[in-house]
């Protein structure tokens, strides 16, 4: 589904992301891990045409979108969230999942209509009428997710819903990464929980200093070197040796 070829980001002068590649099949749980500074948002704008990639080429479904602008891409079905939500202050819930809708859909009728079917999908059905501004935390990850399902993406991009939610929270947003799979949602995944990647991947992919490090099942993953060092340190993993 998503073909991507040596991909490399610089900020003025300094590299963020160095010979990128990688692959994620349709049907796939592909996470995305690495340290603070690694470039994992870097690669979802890159791969949403937020920023533009100096070098290489991405493929989504057989098609070049490495020069396509974002409405663009998320028109051809590869849509992503933000870390930082920011809904529609001043508008409801529903309107917000209007308005992705709106991308897609011919109609506001029919926009109306999927807004409807997404809210009872991410279980925000009760809180359609309140102002995005009144949400909590763990509802405007859940309502930043319902926007951009609204778009009815065949890739989507998840960059960290699951942070800052408590455990309840936390289950619940499992619960709900979990049917979007069962819906054959193609899902990419940044997330700072270890344990909750590694059980839902079936795959993951690790970045540190822009650089792809290892991919691989997640045990493989957690289990390399080169991970433990750029998650724990040097002295670890002498230790571990």
């Amino acid at each position: 589904m998503l073909e991507v070829r040596d991909i490399s980001k610089w900020f003025g002068g300094n590299p963020v992301l160095h010979d990128i590649t990688f692959r994620i099949e349709q049907g796939e749980v592909v996470g995305l891990i690495g340290p603070n500074g690694a470039g994992k948002t870097t690669l979802f704008n890159v791969l949403s045409g937020f920023y533009r990639s100096k070098t290489g080429a991405i493929r989504f479904k057989g098609e070049e979108i490495s020069r396509l602008n974002p409405e663009d891409i998320c028109r051809k079905g590869l849509c992503r969230t933000f870390q930082i939500t920011k809904p529609f202050s001043n508008l409801t819930v529903f309107n917000n999942v209007v308005i992705g809708a709106l991308s897609r859909e011919r109609g506001i009728r029919q926009a109306e209509k999927k807004a409807d079917e997404i809210l009872d999908l991410v279980g925000m059905t009760s809180k359609r009428d309140l102002l995005g501004r009144s949400l909590t935390i763990a509802d405007r990850k859940r309502l930043e997710v319902a926007r951009a399902l609204a778009t009815s993406p065949d890739l989507l991009l998840l960059d960290e819903v699951m942070a800052g939610l408590n455990p309840n929270e936390l289950k619940g947003m499992i619960d709900l990464v979990k049917r979007l799979t069962e819906l054959g949602i193609t899902l990419f995944v940044i997330e700072h929980i270890m344990t909750v990647i590694m059980g839902i991947s079936d795959r993951i992919i690790a970045l540190d200093h822009g650089e792809l490090i290892c991919e691989g099942p997640p045990k493989k993953v957690a289990d390399d070197p080169k991970v433990l060092k750029a998650y724990l340190g040097e002295d670890y993993v002498a230790a571990q040796g």
